[in-house]
């Protein structure tokens, strides 16, 4: 696609997935019920897996996916990387 930088999606994506990972080694400290019910809601959107290939238009199209699916829910930046943990 014209205007896309294909290394730049990938790199984004190696940034995203190293958050999420981080995120899920802290796991531990999380809030138990409410992150419990964010993620009941979150999994009920049907959200799309990443196959961790590399696939920069496939990941393009995952990370807008998931946005879509945040935004919907009104998830903050903080409920977001809380839902990386568990999901």
């Amino acid at each position: 696609m014209v205007g896309r930088n294909d290394v730049a999606i990938a790199n984004v994506m190696t940034k995203k997935l190293a958050q999420a990972n981080v995120a899920m080694q802290g796991y531990q400290n999380h809030q138990g019920g409410v992150d419990e019910l964010r993620l009941d809601r979150f999994m009920g959107n049907n959200p799309p897996s990443f196959k961790g290939r590399y696939d920069p238009e496939g990941a393009y199209v995952w990370l807008q996916s998931i946005e879509r699916i945040f935004r919907a829910m009104v998830t903050t930046d903080d409920q977001k990387m809380r839902l990386a943990r568990i999901f």
